[in-house]
């Protein structure tokens, strides 16, 4: 369930800061010179204990999301970090001599010149600048289609909205005190669930975020959020509406978990566990992917079937331990089969256009046959629609077909070759 509030979280707004413009969104950081070793040691000394965005060696391996764990001298000059690799419980030294770039509460605090070039290094460079040069023309796409990305954040501006967020929880505990805060390093996390059973499900947030970033080829440790996604975790339904209805301005009858999505790039996801891990465990990927999708590229929306499919999917390849999903798979293709369409309003689009509870299966299985037919093709679909192009010219420019083509593929592989879609 999704819901996009102009209005939402206002009073943040008194901290935000102004955003960037497009050719600061695509600009390449400039190199830096190696700071003092007395600077350094004092940069790193703030970082040590800390999960930290990036360490890149010259050989070109990435540490992604790594811990600091302490800093060795020689003399007064830094020499190597130790680090704890992310879900790692050991950890290991890297000289400084090895390492190009740290990256820090999103911001380059050590940049230096390879000073041996490697084969690994050299791969690693060429997909980062192929990186930036796709990024590059999907701006220019985008221009075509009026479209603004969505601009990339300062350091500054990144610690303010995540400090915005952090006061706005403040808030919220003041009606339900015992709400606990964490942070991973892309999400904070309010609940007031038992810490030992929250372990699990923050890290298939984590878990999430890579998976999408994989999908549209977007590098580990790219920022993505507005300072970070916000989750609002409550152990009972009664809270989980009692928070909806006085600050976000919302009546929730029966739902498990709702995403809000501003038009100024704020994600705020808010849900409560109910009585099945595994259903929870899905509901928190499907509901923050809405989010992840929103924040992808642009503010553009993508039509709900598959917006919700690429929720589903995502929710099944990160928790495949629910067993919704192909439930609701199974219900959608005896719904199709009794009528031979995919149902009313299916493929509408527009912010206000919704599937119905009964279709989700057939979002679901409609992405996982995309998916399984291209899977590359199936992102750049999908960064097409980002780009401001439509469905169809976005199809026919990846799968060489048009919806109406798909369609009649999708209803063959399930065993349905008549389906088509029902008249407007």
């Amino acid at each position: 369930m999704i819901t996009h509030r102009k209005s939402l979280l206002a009073w943040i707004n008194r901290l935000a800061t102004a955003s960037l413009t497009v050719a600061a969104w695509i600009a390449l950081p400039a190199t830096q010179a190696i700071p003092r070793a007395d600077a350094l040691a004092d940069t790193l000394k703030l970082h040590v204990g800390e999960t930290i965005d990036l360490i890149e060696l010259g050989s070109g391996k990435r540490f992604v999301r790594p811990t600091l764990v302490g800093v060795t001298h020689n003399g007064d000059d830094v020499s190597a970090l130790r680090l704890k690799a992310e879900g790692e419980t050991k950890s290991i030294s890297i000289l400084l001599a090895g390492i190009v770039k740290i990256i820090a509460r999103r911001e380059t605090i050590y940049e230096s010149t390879v000073q041996k070039v490697s084969a690994m290094h050299l791969r690693s460079q060429r997909t980062k600048e192929l990186y930036e040069k796709q990024r590059a023309e999907s701006v220019q796409r985008m221009r075509v289609h009026h479209i603004e990305p969505w601009p990339l954040l300062t350091a500054e501006q990144q610690a303010a909205h995540v400090a915005a967020l952090e006061a706005f929880v403040g808030e919220v505990r003041q009606a339900f005190p015992s709400l606990q805060v964490s942070n991973t390093h892309e999400f904070l996390v309010a609940t007031d669930i038992p810490a030992a059973q929250m372990v699990p499900y923050v890290a298939s947030l984590d878990a999430m975020h890579d998976f999408l970033c994989d999908l549209y080829g977007i590098p580990r440790g790219e920022p993505v959020w507005k300072g970070k996604c916000l989750v609002l975790a409550f152990l009972k339904e009664e809270d989980f509406t009692a928070f909806e209805h006085r600050f976000m301005q919302t009546q929730m009858k029966g739902a498990h978990g709702i995403c809000h999505q501003t038009s100024d790039g704020r994600v705020v996801m808010a849900c409560h566990r109910g009585d099945d891990p595994s259903t929870f465990a899905h509901m928190l990927v499907h509901e923050t992917s809405h989010g992840f999708n929103h924040r992808w590229m642009s503010p553009t929306h993508l039509p709900n079937w598959l917006n919700e499919g690429i929720a589903e999917w995502a929710g099944t390849q990160v928790v495949p331990a629910c067993r919704q999903v192909p439930l609701k798979e199974a219900r959608a293709l005896e719904f199709m089969r009794a009528r031979g369409t995919t149902g009313p309003g299916f493929f509408d689009n527009g912010p206000n256009a919704h599937i119905e509870a009964g279709q989700y299966g057939i979002a679901s299985s409609m992405v996982k046959f995309l998916v399984a037919r291209n899977r590359k093709k199936f992102a750049e679909f999908v960064q097409g629609v980002k780009e401001g192009t439509s469905v169809e010219e976005s199809l026919q420019q990846t799968f060489k077909a048009s919806l109406d083509e798909v369609l009649k593929a999708y209803g063959k592989s399930i065993g349905l070759p008549g389906l088509r879609r029902d008249p407007q």
